[in-house]
């Protein structure tokens, strides 16, 4: 497997321009780069609809917002929170309060979120180079994070939910292989910020010490190990949980159909209204129908591809149902029981969660490896017939660029409840505390009339 895993390309490892020459290569790749996670970002943040850009999720105004304020932007990049850290969004968390007004956070929380994620769509093209060439697959994979289906219904957007795409991110950050030392820092950097995100990083350990000690390629494991010391050490000191999750509390037959709802047929449709009245209607056709592609995908690659697009594939089946499996057993709720539900549960509770985004990214992968099966099939004097596969997955993947139901659409907006707080403030003299609302209810962000009045 490891000399399958190694036909790729090893950047900087063959003969390289030098000089002015190569200098001005980089200046153009980089410059190339910036306008992609320029454009994504646009792409990425039209998806939200303009109430939804200015609200503010959850944690990031309860949490990460009031530690920039109490503690400071870069102090209370390492306070642990519900058992982990959150090293990225704490860091957009600060730039967002140093760069504007406090009433443009939620703006630029969103705006910066989707940055990010615009980022990791550009880093995963560039990163995936060390699996395949032809760059037409690489396109594939990088617009997956961005126009992911669910994204927007809860976690595009917002810092809170960014470890979902930067759990995707961490195996394309372990297979890479850079050359100067510069790459190498730079990637044990962006692995260790990762792991520093998403605890469920852990999950890639495995995949980590093959890169480490089959392809002699330390920088990315040394970055998931350290981070997930870090982690470790951050749960030991403020635990998630004050005794151990009761896991076996978990319905296997509830993580069965929630795999299948959420991770899959989320795919398919993401108006979970349309969804709970098909199921109540017709039962479980509308889940069997992107069930039977994501099945016919898998066993196409398993059966017919080569020993790197059978790894490919069985990876990211399996991390797509580690990482809901995780998510779900770790979050026990009667919101998740979904083999216990009524009629009238299906009708008034089914919604889609966040613990469907990573699981849907992997799944997505199977996409691309497919065409790329039957590119090799097919031989490199039909390659150019396969330009064709990113146009295709771009149409399916926009039919739900405007999403019915995003969580925030109806706020509460950020700036008007910032004003409404500013004015209380006034009337008490600038003193003590003044709560804003958040989404969803009952959330909100506890701040000093001090910094109201004076940011």
């Amino acid at each position: 497997m490891s000399k399958t895993m190694n036909a790729g390309p090893r950047h900087g490892a063959a003969t390289v321009p030098s000089g002015r020459g190569f200098r001005r290569k980089q200046a153009l790749k980089a410059i190339g780069g910036l306008a992609s996670v320029i454009l994504l970002t646009y792409i990425a943040w039209l998806r939200l609809p303009e109430v939804t850009r200015g609200t503010l999720w959850a944690e990031d105004g309860a949490v990460f917002l009031q530690d920039t304020v109490a503690i400071g932007p870069w102090a209370s990049i390492g306070e642990p929170y519900a058992g982990y850290l959150h090293t990225i969004p704490r860091l957009i968390s600060g730039i967002a309060y140093l760069v504007a007004p406090l009433s443009s956070y939620a703006i630029m929380m969103s705006f910066l979120s989707c940055a990010a994620v615009a980022a990791v769509a550009v880093g995963v093209y560039h990163l995936s180079a060390a699996l395949v060439d032809n760059r037409a697959i690489r396109l594939m994979l990088g617009m997956i994070p961005v126009l992911l289906p669910v994204g927007p219904l809860e976690v595009l957007g917002n810092a809170a939910n960014l470890h979902w795409y930067l759990l995707w991110l961490v195996p394309w950050l372990l297979i890479y292989e850079p050359s100067r030392w510069y790459g190498k820092g730079g990637l044990f950097v962006m692995t260790f910020a990762a792991a520093t995100t998403e605890i469920i990083s852990g999950l890639f350990i495995p995949l980590a010490l093959w890169t480490a000690f089959r392809r002699r390629n330390y920088w990315a494991p040394v970055g998931l190990l350290a981070g997930m010391v870090c982690q470790f050490v951050a749960t030991a000191a403020k635990p998630r949980y004050g005794s151990p999750p009761e896991v076996d509390q978990a319905d296997p037959l509830s993580v069965f159909y929630g795999f299948g709802l959420q991770a899959v047929a989320s795919l398919w449709e993401t108006d979970k209204r349309s969804m709970a009245s098909t199921i109540v209607n017709y039962g479980a056709f509308p889940v069997l129908i992107p069930a039977a592609v994501i099945a016919g995908l898998l066993i196409y690659v398993l059966v017919v591809g080569s020993t790197k697009w059978r790894f490919v594939a069985a990876y990211s089946f399996g991390a797509a149902a580690l990482c809901w499996t995780a998510a779900v057993v770790l979050n026990v709720s009667a919101e998740l029981d979904f083999a216990g539900f009524t009629e009238e549960d299906w009708l008034e509770q089914f919604t889609y969660f966040r613990y469907a985004a990573a699981p849907s990214m992997f799944l997505l992968i199977l996409v691309p490896a497919a065409v790329a099966v039957a590119a090799e099939r097919a031989g490199s004097t039909k390659a150019r017939t396969f330009l064709w596969a990113p146009a295709v997955l771009l149409v399916f993947l926009s039919v739900n660029y405007f999403p019915a139901l995003p969580g925030r659409e109806t706020g509460p907006e950020w700036e008007k409840f910032l004003a409404v707080a500013h004015e209380e403030c006034v009337l008490n003299g600038g003193v003590g505390v003044i709560g804003v609302a958040l989404a969803p209810a009952p959330w909100q962000a506890t701040l000093p009339c001090s910094v109201v009045l004076n940011r």
